[in-house]
């Protein structure tokens, strides 16, 4: 019965409990932001509980309710865990352990290094590049394929493909709005009617652009591809597309001769190999957060993931690109006992969960799918309630430092709710 590492240690990673481990067994990697005790390690021998100065650590029967969730996070870190000695020391065969039990990190999910990309053949090369105007229509998950077999985008760019075929789109439907109202109107290119209708294509074709670029215009910066959608007329040309696509990559494209390369301490696996975004990673586990204090007010702001991992999970259950909204809870607990002091500070719970349908077969199978995540944090001072707002992925929650959130002459907002527990 292992020990179990809770919320205090996150962003504080004091080495304390490390140092009077006698058997080595507290682990954490680059980019981690708490320490891990290893389950099989443990010898339960207690000497790295009183050595914690946040109090962090906790048998794994007396943890907390509110600290549960990091039971199975500690549990799914060891999953693709492989400590340094034991991936230097199993030359030849990388990521297994002494009792030849898989570890690292599975070779489809790892961050990979530089390779040689892979090409077209020459003729289906200059078709793709002749055919960019039309290409451009189909949807986001064909664009990327079909730039990933060119391996170069002055071949086949998605930006460039979709940049163009906008602009075609804003002669081709101010020209089949003006065809239809000749056809079904009898309408004349000179007549008041006519020109309405070229107008209503030129802002239909602009709309749909900036849909199209909208990843783009609202950037931030921090390292996300952007996704160049289809225009309305190639999303079912793209169902039939995409996997035609798929079935014909051995006769496009000219595979690069080189080994298959990954980095050390991830499990050899066949298929594909996949890159899993690091930044989407922590938002799965609700780990992408900040709290910011004005005058009167904290505000929370929690990063919700957005795209689906690639992965052969993807791929095998045919999950979309994009990933659907969390079911989310708020919780503000801020007791008040007759006759005591008021708490000096407040607890702010968020809960969530994933819980569309399409991701079943997948949620909780594996560390890139978890079903949700909690996020504990505490607030100083006693607010009454709160108000949340979830707009483009992030959930933003105000508390006021002291009564209630009206008082703060705040915009009406999405969700309201009153104090709860």
């Amino acid at each position: 019965m292992a020990y179990i590492i809770c919320e205090p240690c996150v962003d504080v990673m004091d080495t304390a409990c490390v140092d009077v481990c006698p058997v080595d067994c507290i682990h954490t990697t680059e980019g981690e932001k708490q320490l891990y005790i290893n389950p099989d390690e443990c010898i339960d021998c207690a000497a790295c509980e009183p050595a914690c100065p946040v109090d962090a650590i906790k048998m794994h029967d007396e943890v907390p309710s509110e600290w549960e969730p990091f039971i199975a996070i500690n549990a799914k870190f060891f999953e693709t865990f492989v400590k340094p000695e034991t991936a230097a020391a199993a030359i030849g065969d990388t990521g297994t352990t002494a009792q030849k039990k898989e570890q690292g990190i599975p070779e489809e999910f790892v961050q990979l290094p530089e390779t040689p990309a892979s090409s077209l053949r020459s003729p289906f090369g200059l078709l793709a590049m002749l055919s960019q105007p039309f290409l451009g229509a189909f949807s986001a998950t064909f664009k990327r394929r079909l730039e990933e077999m060119a391996g170069n985008t002055r071949i086949f760019s998605a930006a460039i493909s979709t940049g163009i075929n906008s602009l075609v789109n804003l002669t081709l439907y101010p020209l089949v709005l003006f065809l239809i109202g000749v056809q079904w109107r009898g309408i004349s290119l000179f007549s008041s009617e006519g020109n309405l209708m070229i107008f209503l294509g030129i802002v239909a074709a602009i709309g749909e652009g900036m849909y199209r670029f909208k990843d783009e215009l609202i950037s931030s910066d921090d390292g996300e591809q952007p996704r160049y959608g289809a225009a309305f007329y190639g999303w079912i040309a793209s169902l039939f597309a995409t996997p035609l696509l798929a079935l014909l990559r051995p006769t496009l494209v000219v595979e690069p001769n080189v080994p298959r390369t990954t980095l050390p301490g991830a499990v050899l696996t066949d298929g594909e190999i996949y890159a899993d975004d690091v930044r989407e990673r922590y938002r799965r586990y609700g780990m992408v957060n900040r709290i910011t204090e004005s005058a009167d007010y904290y505000r929370v702001e929690i990063e919700f993931p957005r795209w689906v991992p690639n992965s052969a999970a993807k791929k095998e259950h045919q999950l979309p690109d994009r990933m659907p909204d969390y079911a989310y809870e708020i919780h503000l607990s801020a007791p008040y006992f007759p006759n005591e002091e008021p708490a000096a500070e407040s607890i702010l719970t968020v809960q969530t969960q994933l819980d569309d349908p399409r991701f079943a077969p997948v949620v909780g199978r594996t560390s890139s799918f978890p079903n949700g995540f909690t996020n504990i944090l505490p607030i100083p001072g006693q607010p009454e309630d709160f108000h949340a707002t979830y707009r483009d992925k992030v959930l933003t929650i105000i508390l006021s430092k002291t009564g209630k959130c009206e008082s703060l002459g705040l915009e009406p907002t999405v969700h309201y709710a009153k104090l709860k527990g």
